[in-house]
């Protein structure tokens, strides 16, 4: 009822206002209160739609905003500003933003981040919660700033004026012998009737995407209205949201934050709102478990996450399969479910060539400093070496590093002069990608050294993991010295990446090579043992070993190896140095002729695996 009394209020003072600013000018005001109320109230009607739910194509159903909703946190300044990424940005709650915050307010973050959502949120508390700020907003008004992709209309003078001027049902009649002279009088009739209104209603006035803006003429527009309001508006709030790469701008009386990554106990919430506690806690042990755990950071892919579970009881077993999921979600998927066209030069590759050249850039980068975090030195420098292959210009390097970020929100700024991949897994992912389409798998030390990781998601995503793997063995790890580290990490990331191995003798003996070679290096010269019978990693290995080989997997080890020393560690664990057996002494039908040579001399094996076979 008092939303109701309030309305009615707005539409007296609008027509008010409007007839007045009116008088004198060479055009009259061509409304009454019935038009007034009518459009202020669909418009209300469409923005209690708008923001009643959340719908994308995974979803088995709908949510309810305010169901799902967690309140998120602000940097109160964008990180792309911090001198040093070790610098700690203070953080406040979004809730507490109009407590704080006397000026205007800019929102950022990355594709997926809650920006939209967080403004859905806004809109239904001011609706629907008295508590909800009660004397400040009377209610919301939006723009959303996508549907102005579409050129200029005849007569238009600009866009949030003339949208907010159609809003509150405001139409005016020129006659046509003057149309062409008084256009200048009717734009600023527009400006000035809108400006005072807005004020004057004391509402929330959310601009809604200002990096979803296709033309770079409207965005030059947009800005210069955004700055003209939030220079005179005094008793309502304008608030705007984008996506950080996109927004550079200061304007006056207008207080830049960024939206914070999901912490532990929001992802928690988050679940417990979209699942329940029931299944939340098994859904998060699967995301805690998996290497793209990472992900789950950002609202988007967390949403996501949970409408998978929801439907189908799980995430999906491989790693591959989100890896997958989440890159085509962030490149592609997300904007064509909200129908946004963005338009750059990295923008018109199709998302084939996109994803080819980001797995390009993931793979350099990777191979340049080891690191997460770039230079700006360094992202130019890749993107110089590479920008031909794509048809790209030198010159366009800080155009296109821009897009990346705006466009996918796979690469983000994370401080003055610094850059990186936003999340660890999907840098491996891609430069995996661009490993496995190479004409050969790298065999320098230095470069494989750098990426065990990536190595072992080449094995998995490769077309046939089995003849990727013994390749990997034979050509690039079985001669070139490689670490223990680099051993442990591939091995560990190849358990949790479950590739399909075929079950044949070459794979699994390129499994036992690998597996040697671990305990092999994990023995000083005294021969004594790093690694226990607590060891899981050389215990979950044992398994894949076995499942590789499936039946009869130590009697083949046993039919081709005798058992030549023993090594005792301070655990009691007996390490086994088994030699090849000689080609007349081995049974005809474990190998062929062509396969023996191919069997290491040697193998280092746990007593354990072979039991019960004696050997």
């Amino acid at each position: 009822m008092l939303k109701e009394l309030i309305l009615k209020e707005s539409v007296k003072t609008i027509f008010a206002i409007a007839s007045k600013k009116v008088k004198g000018l060479d055009f009259k005001l061509d409304t009454t209160n019935i038009n007034i109320d009518q459009a202020l109230s669909q418009h209300i009607q469409s923005v209690k739609n708008w923001s009643n739910e959340i719908t994308f194509k995974d979803l088995k159903v709908a949510k309810q905003t305010t169901n799902v909703f967690i309140p998120l946190d602000l940097f109160i300044y964008p990180l792309r500003i911090r001198m040093d990424i070790r610098e700690k940005i203070e953080i406040i709650p979004l809730l507490d933003i109009f407590k704080r915050e006397t000026h205007h307010i800019a929102i950022l973050g990355q594709p997926g981040a809650g920006k939209t959502t967080s403004m859905k949120f806004f809109c239904q508390s001011i609706f629907f919660d008295e508590k909800f700020y009660p004397e400040q907003f009377n209610y919301p008004l939006l723009i959303k700033l996508r549907d102005f992709n579409r050129k200029k209309e005849e007569g238009q003078t600009g866009i949030i004026f003339d949208y907010l001027f159609s809003i509150l049902g405001l139409k005016i009649s020129v006659p046509d012998e003057k149309n062409d002279q008084i256009k200048e009088q009717i734009a600023r009739y527009k400006k000035q009737t809108v400006l005072e209104l807005i004020d004057k209603l004391k509402i929330l006035l959310i601009i809604d995407g200002f990096d979803e803006l296709a033309f770079k003429s409207h965005k030059e527009i947009v800005l210069d209205e955004i700055s003209i309001l939030a220079n005179h508006l005094e008793n309502s709030k304008l608030i705007l949201t984008s996506r950080t790469a996109e927004y550079s701008k200061s304007i006056e009386n207008i207080s830049v934050y960024e939206l914070c990554p999901l912490n532990e106990t929001q992802i928690k919430s988050f679940s417990e709102k979209w699942l329940g506690k029931e299944r939340t806690k098994d859904f998060l042990k699967a995301i805690v478990d998996s290497p793209y755990n990472d992900t789950s950071i950002r609202p988007l892919t967390i949403a996501h996450l949970c409408a998978i579970y929801e439907r189908i009881g799980n995430i999906p077993e491989k790693p591959k399969t989100v890896y997958r999921k989440i890159i085509n979600l962030l490149l592609e998927e997300w904007d064509e479910q909200r129908s946004v066209k963005r338009t750059s030069k990295y923008a018109l590759f199709e998302i084939d060539r996109k994803f080819e050249f980001l797995s390009n850039l993931a793979y350099h980068l990777t191979l340049k400093n080891g690191k997460s975090v770039f230079s700006d030195h360094e992202l130019l420098s890749v993107y110089e070496s590479i920008h031909i292959d794509f048809d790209l210009s030198k010159n366009d390097s800080r155009q296109v590093v821009n897009d990346l970020e705006s466009h996918t929100g796979l690469f983000v700024q994370a401080g003055f002069n610094a850059y990186e991949f936003a999340h660890k897994s999907l840098q491996e992912y891609l430069t995996a990608e661009y490993l496995v389409k190479l004409p050969s798998i790298p065999v320098n030390k230095r470069t494989i050294e750098q990426i065990p990781n990536e190595l072992a998601i080449a094995v998995t995503i490769s077309s046939n993991s089995s003849l990727y793997f013994v390749e990997l063995i034979e050509k690039s790890l079985t001669n070139t010295g490689i670490t223990y580290e680099f051993i442990k990490r591939f091995m560990s990331r190849l358990i949790i990446e479950k590739p399909d191995f075929n079950q044949n003798q070459q794979v699994g003996v390129a499994a036992l090579k690998l597996y040697s070679m671990y305990i092999n290096k994990s023995m000083n010269l005294d021969g004594q043992l790093r690694i226990f019978n607590a060891d899981n990693l050389i215990y979950e290995f044992e398994q894949l070993i076995s499942n590789i080989f499936k039946r009869n997997s130590k009697d083949f080890i046993s039919g081709l190896y005798n058992i030549k020393h023993t090594f005792l560690s301070e655990e009691q664990s007996n390490i086994l140095l088994l030699e090849r057996k000689l080609r007349n002494h081995v049974d005809s039908t474990l190998i062929n002729t062509n396969f023996y040579d191919k069997i290491p001399i040697q193998i280092y094996c746990r007593e354990s695996f072979l039991n019960p076979i004696s050997i």
